[in-house]
């Protein structure tokens, strides 16, 4: 029988991490390491990567056991550590009804077949602010034919959608093919992992070099070391080592391997074909470990059982690579061309392995130049002579390893997070710049209506149909909500002479309105212009000071600007008297809007925090599913 490892192998931590790079910057944080390379360097600058301020990534994840759950997580973890500042979203694809114990970054679970989820899902984020959305694809992890149900959800993103593609079809059937389309017009980018793949989506979709953009798969970084240190701790010292790794499933192909076993051994008798990973769950799900046991059953009948190791279970990062950096050579005897990406490979030439395979596409293109060998498919005889060969020559195999671990440096995680965010940053500048260009070419706003409803006074409170109904006089609430319009036009640049008019007019109401006796602004003031009441309810209040603020930081002329920033200041000594939970949310927005004021906006700014003190304003908060609920300045949270 083939002997199993102990999953309790001893690390060989402190040899690994020689050569490692330091992570000192990383326990130091990137402001300290900045602050010292300026202290070092006083007349040198240092340059920042723009980055997002928070992004969401959906796919498979662990403990879910699949190749695409594997990438998720590394690509969410080199992402985040490349932009530590970055707040995240992390939505699971779940494909069964028990579901799994995600970990807590997890944030969102959409079950593959629940349409409302994939809604509810999309609604959430965006409403978090998320500036950036990543998602893995493949056809057969999303619900619906050919994973149409993802369409759900890319339809509703108001932001930029950027997708990895785990599968490229060069024939695929007319609901793939449609399906694809339609993720490809929506994204705003996609990502693929090989010029084959590209070529593909160029010939098959049309989809050009502006949107498909070629970042290589990731993979560890680890420094290029001698073998025989890893097998010892690792139980295969005085073995040559022929390594396969990933989830076990009959396309790979192991059978080629197993067959020339026979050949290889008569040549070199201490060498051991290892195979690590657990088998497929889908599989295991259908039969169990029949296809397992049938490798073992080829083995003992080619009398080789004994040269033949299994690593029966699903792998951590770590421990892949300590195995596969003791490998001598890895193979990759895949069965089928239409492969455009393989991690198994990428990790194997990232760590400087060298690596023998079918041509697959992925294959074909990662081991040209002499980074590997290509064997045709199912042929036993030629894998076995590469072998046979390479295992023979300790010289070529290790100038074949040193190609191999210099062409993998582009696969890198760190590499990689780099181009991915310098991708995500480009995404949403052109984002923003197609809102811009949109609003510009929308027809300029008329202001007819609303210049029909107000006069040099102030806004009337009621009309009838199209005349101002001047029984009812005039109003701050409204007359607020026209200055306020009057800034949002102003800060796009719809700035005319009526306006300008307009807002003057409503500015000298809402100056008018103010009331310092009683701190609040009068709201109803009869046509004959005389004021109605000594003070108006907390949301007009509010909605007067949002009006100011909004003045003083968009409009263009600075004596308004000075005197809706002298006034703001004056209003913001009484916002604590004022109870209702809207006009609680109108201050919020008025301060928020204050602090971009002017360059002394402290001064308003030092008023909500006086506010803030010691008085019952509720603060709003977001929930796991984005559920507002109001919590007081004292007592355990309740819903409104």
């Amino acid at each position: 029988m083939p002997r199993p490892f102990s999953g309790n192998l001893l690390r060989m931590r402190a040899f690994i991490s020689r050569g490692k790079p330091s992570a000192c910057g990383k326990i130091m944080g990137f402001d300290s390491a900045t602050a010292i390379v300026h202290a070092l360097n006083p007349t040198r600058s240092v340059a920042v990567r723009p980055t997002l301020k928070r992004a969401a990534m959906i796919g498979n994840f662990p403990p879910r056991k699949c190749g695409i759950a594997t990438f998720t997580r590394d690509s969410f973890e080199a992402l985040r550590g490349a932009m530590p500042k970055a707040k995240w979203s992390l939505v699971a694809m779940e494909d069964r009804s028990g579901g799994h114990a995600y970990p807590s970054a997890v944030t969102h679970v959409i079950p593959q077949d629940d349409i409302s989820a994939y809604e509810r899902v999309a609604d959430e984020l965006n409403l978090s602010g998320v500036e950036t959305v990543f998602v893995q694809h493949e056809f057969g992890i999303f619900g619906g034919e050919a994973g149409a149900n993802v369409l759900v959800l890319l339809r509703r993103l108001r932001m930029p959608v950027i997708v990895t593609l785990h599968t490229v079809l060069e024939r695929p059937n007319p609901a793939q093919k449609k399906v694809m389309d339609e993720i490809i017009s929506i994204a705003s980018a996609v990502i693929v992992m090989s010029e084959m793949g590209a070529d593909i989506l160029e010939r098959v979709h049309g989809a050009g070099p502006q949107k498909v953009h070629v970042i290589p798969h990731g993979a560890p970084e680890r420094p290029f070391l001698p073998t025989d240190p890893l097998k010892a701790e690792l139980g295969l010292a005085g073995h040559k080592v022929i390594m396969t790794f990933g989830l076990l499933s009959p396309n790979k192909g192991l059978e080629t391997i197993i067959k020339g076993l026979p050949s290889i051994l008569a040549r070199h008798p201490d060498a051991v074909y290892l195979i690590a990973g657990a088998t497929h769950p889908h599989l295991v799900a259908n039969e169990g470990e029949a296809y397992r046991e049938s490798l073992i059953e080829l083995a003992r009948s080619l009398g080789v059982v004994d040269h033949l190791r299994f690593v029966n279970r699903y792998l951590g990062d770590e421990e892949l690579v300590d195995f596969l950096q003791a490998a001598d050579l890895y193979v990759t005897p895949y069965l089928t061309e239409a492969q455009i990406t393989s991690g198994t490979l990428a990790y194997a030439i990232a760590v400087g392995k060298p690596v023998i395979s079918t041509p697959y596409w992925h294959a074909k293109e990662a081991l040209a130049d002499g980074v590997g060998v290509i064997c045709p498919f199912h042929d036993t005889k030629a894998f076995a002579a590469a072998i046979t060969d390479l295992l023979a020559d300790n010289a070529k195999r290790d100038a074949m390893a040193r190609r191999a671990y210099k062409a993998g440096e582009p696969s890198r995680w760190r590499k990689v997070a780099d181009a991915t965010i310098d991708l995500a940053v480009a995404c949403r500048t052109s984002h923003e710049k197609r809102k811009e260009e949109a609003f510009r070419n929308l027809a300029r706003p008329k202001l007819d209506g609303l210049l029909r409803m107000a006069d040099d006074c102030g806004v009337y409170q009621h009309s009838r149909f199209g005349a101002p109904d001047r029984r009812h006089g005039y109003c701050t609430d409204d007359t607020a909500r026209a200055l306020s319009l009057m800034a949002r036009l102003a800060s796009e640049g719809v700035v005319e002479p009526a306006a300008l008019k307009l807002a003057n007019s409503c500015a000298a109401f809402v100056n008018h309105a103010w009331n310092r006796e009683s701190g609040r602004f009068r709201n109803f003031m009869g046509f004959d212009r005389q004021w109605l009441d000594e003070g108006g309810s907390d949301d007009c209040c509010a909605r007067a000071l949002e009006s100011l603020c909004l003045i003083a930081r968009d409009w263009p002329q600075g004596d308004l600007r000075d005197w809706a920033a002298d006034l703001a200041r004056e209003a913001l000594q009484h916002v604590h008297e004022w109870k209702s939970l809207r006009s609680h949310a109108l201050i919020i927005k008025a301060c928020i809007a204050g602090e971009g004021a002017r360059p002394d906006h402290q001064s308003l700014y030092s008023g909500r925090r006086r506010r803030d003190r010691g008085k019952r304003i509720p603060s709003l908060h977001l929930r796991k599913r984005h559920g507002a609920y109001e919590r007081p300045a004292e007592g355990p949270p309740r819903r409104p």
